[in-house]
């Protein structure tokens, strides 16, 4: 963000990290399930709570509270199931804007970094690098570590890992062929990513396997 911009969700890093927490549990739920959508609105919620006026009072928590209810309720009708297909991808949507579009943004760590072995999943997307830092930690993850590879996990511990953030608009139709390549032992989420120029918040792939600490 430049300065003096109007302050936004990117602004305060705990209400950021916790409204991103809600979201990447929900990418976990089945596509409309009531488990989805709750963690969708919590997420909204949060984001919305960090912008200039987001404080909607005692009225607007409690409207937010009974639409949340409403639409997370086990064994609902077809009427609130129909509401749940409508209201998600205007959710995720409504997020997108809030976070300045953050399916245009990879935050890369390894082999898909340029230069490396597997880069050639990405250098056909036209788009540009920048170097970034990301809170977590990289470990060995298996047959790929020995390559020199490592798989990173978000911690807030203070330790920074470097990145470098590709931006790209074409990213958005990449996201199912990258998700099967890097495959179950990864999982995609979304994080705050410290550029020269703000913060960003991007995608990456967040490893989920077992694994031996680095030294």
């Amino acid at each position: 963000m430049t300065s003096g911009a109007e302050p936004g969700p990117a602004d305060d890093p705990a209400r950021l990290l916790d409204a991103l927490s809600r979201i990447n549990a929900a990418r976990r739920d089945p596509v409309y399930s009531p488990a989805r959508v709750g963690r969708l609105l919590e997420g909204f919620e949060r984001l919305v709570a960090t912008l200039p006026g987001g404080d909607r009072g005692p009225a607007g928590a409690a409207s937010l509270a009974e639409l949340e209810a409403l639409l997370s309720g086990e064994g609902a009708g077809d009427a609130v199931t129909e509401l749940r297909r409508y209201l998600e991808p205007v959710l995720d949507r409504l997020m997108e804007e809030l976070l300045d579009h953050p399916e245009r943004r990879l935050a890369a760590y390894g082999s898909l970094l340029p230069g490396e072995d597997n880069h050639h999943h990405v250098a056909t997307l036209v788009g540009r690098w920048v170097p970034g830092t990301v809170e977590g930690a990289l470990i060995d993850r298996g047959w790929t570590a020995r390559q020199g590879y490592p798989g990173f996990v978000p911690r807030v511990s203070g330790a920074r890992v470097a990145v470098k953030v590709f931006e790209s608009l074409a990213l958005p139709e990449a996201w199912g062929r990258l998700d099967a390549f890097e495959g179950a032992s990864c999982r995609r989420i979304l994080i705050p990513v410290e550029t020269e120029s703000g913060r960003v918040v991007c995608n990456i792939y967040e490893w989920i396997g077992r694994v031996t600490p680095r030294p």
